[in-house]
């Protein structure tokens, strides 16, 4: 069996309790052009501090297949990919009141004998009590980061039953859940 984990680490989960309190002046992000994403990275800049939301590609097994995979961290250190950006501003203003980590845990079996154990996170959403910012990874293999504004945004969030119902090869199952963290 392969155990893959490529979710925020403790250090990085800390990173964002700390924000909890805080005001988010804003966050940046390119500018939409088809879809509402940003690639490789999006800078959220609380009155306290700026930290970055960086998806670069690693190599990792991928159900069978050497991938490059997209990776999420939170860093507080600008790479200098940031200053090559046309970011543009998207004004907050408001306390956070909590951070939702939403990860998931994606298990393939074949016979019943588990085959891959692999925990990811989703997404991260901001909550102001009366809206919330949210940022989720689209897909495994894409850098890309979907940026939503609005209500409930766990809803928008890519369904686990995508994750189930791919086209895996006969006799492969697929489970997927989906756990919050709250900050």
């Amino acid at each position: 069996m392969k155990n893959i984990d490529i979710k925020l680490k403790e250090n990085e989960i800390y990173k964002l309790k700390q924000l909890v309190g805080t005001k988010l002046v804003a966050f940046y992000h390119d500018p939409f052009v088809f879809t509402n994403t940003s690639s490789q990275a999006v800078k959220i800049q609380t009155d306290t501090e700026n930290l970055y939301l960086y998806s670069f590609t690693e190599p990792y097994d991928y159900y069978g297949t050497e991938e490059d995979v997209a990776v999420w961290s939170v860093e507080d250190t600008e790479y200098p990919l940031i200053s090559k950006k046309s970011f543009i501003d998207a004004p907050v203003n408001e306390t956070v009141k909590k951070i939702i980590i939403v990860n998931e845990n994606q298990r393939l079996y074949e016979n019943n004998e588990m085959l891959y154990d692999v925990w990811l996170t989703r997404g991260i959403i901001f909550d102001f009590g009366n809206h919330q910012v949210s940022f989720e990874k689209a897909v495994w293999f894409s850098e890309d980061i979907i940026v939503r504004k609005g209500y409930e945004l766990i809803k928008e969030f890519s369904p686990v039953s995508r994750f189930i119902d791919s086209d895996w090869e006969e006799g492969l199952v697929a489970e997927c859940e989906r756990t919050e963290i709250v900050l």
